[in-house]
């Protein structure tokens, strides 16, 4: 449930007063055309509490996650390798201990969730070692063309106002033969927990969700939303295959609401 970038002048948090009106309204959540400035303002409300939220609400796997989906980048030492939509980092900092001698730079444009980051990662290592966090627009990415050796989304690409541009942007600072790993949630793969899954993410967790992180916004509620909208695994494949990469192919993680992409550019 990590961030997105789509909005080309990142703000400080921006909630609108008429989001409540318009939720009473509609069926739909008001920000599901994703508009960057009310995205960003989204995240940035809900990041004091973002991280715990993460845990409860996965009931501790999204942990588990994010190791499985770092092992697709076969990183190794001194590759320089992007996180972006990094949110709080938590991402970078699994890439981080699956192999110390990378370097990473973390981008999003929720201020909020940068520095809450920047703080977890000084609490946790006694330094500023750690991934390099920078506020950026996933769709106007502030570095060169082929300058990292992996890229990675935890996350965060259904947030990202065009999907393809995105992926594009992403494929531009690969360098040639860079791998891309996104890890995202999927329609359930399971079929006998398919209903759980279903009751659980459209009922129980947008609506402990908003309560615990108090968002004016219903955050959790266009978290939901988002991923209902969200292709399924053979569908997001062939998306990524449209745009400059090879070698596509995914994967489901336990229990089947999760599923890690792996592409390489050409």
């Amino acid at each position: 449930m990590n961030t997105s970038d789509s909005s080309s002048a990142p703000s400080t948090s921006d909630a609108p007063d008429s989001a409540s009106a318009d939720l009473a309204t509609d069926t739909s959540h008001p920000f599901l055309d994703k508009p960057g400035k009310k995205i960003q303002g989204l995240f940035d409300e809900i990041a004091p509490r973002y991280d715990l939220l993460n845990r409860i609400l996965s009931f501790n796997i999204d942990i588990w996650w994010r190791y499985k989906a770092v092992q697709s980048l076969r990183l190794k030492p001194g590759h320089k390798v992007l996180d972006a939509c990094c949110g709080t980092g938590d991402l970078s900092m699994a890439a981080i201990k699956a192999e110390p001698e990378v370097e990473v730079i973390g981008s999003d444009f929720s201020m909020q969730m940068l520095l809450n980051g920047d703080r977890k990662r000084r609490n946790k290592s006694g330094s500023a070692r750690g991934p390099r966090l920078v506020q950026a627009d996933t769709l106007r990415l502030p570095f060169k063309d082929n300058t990292f050796d992996g890229a990675m989304v935890g996350f965060g690409m259904r947030n990202v106002s065009d999907l393809p541009a995105g992926l594009r942007e992403l494929s531009r600072v690969l360098k040639p033969g860079g791998r891309l790993m996104i890890l995202e949630f999927t329609p359930m793969t399971n079929r006998l927990l398919r209903p759980f899954s279903d009751w659980y993410q459209g009922t129980i967790l947008p609506a402990l969700g908003n309560l615990l992180s108090g968002s004016r916004v219903k955050a959790y509620s266009y978290l939901d939303e988002s991923v209902k909208d969200w292709p399924d695994g053979d569908r997001f494949a062939e998306i990524i295959r449209m745009t400059p990469f090879h070698a596509v192919r995914w994967k489901p993680l336990f229990p089947g609401n999760v599923a890690v992409h792996e592409a390489v550019k050409g």
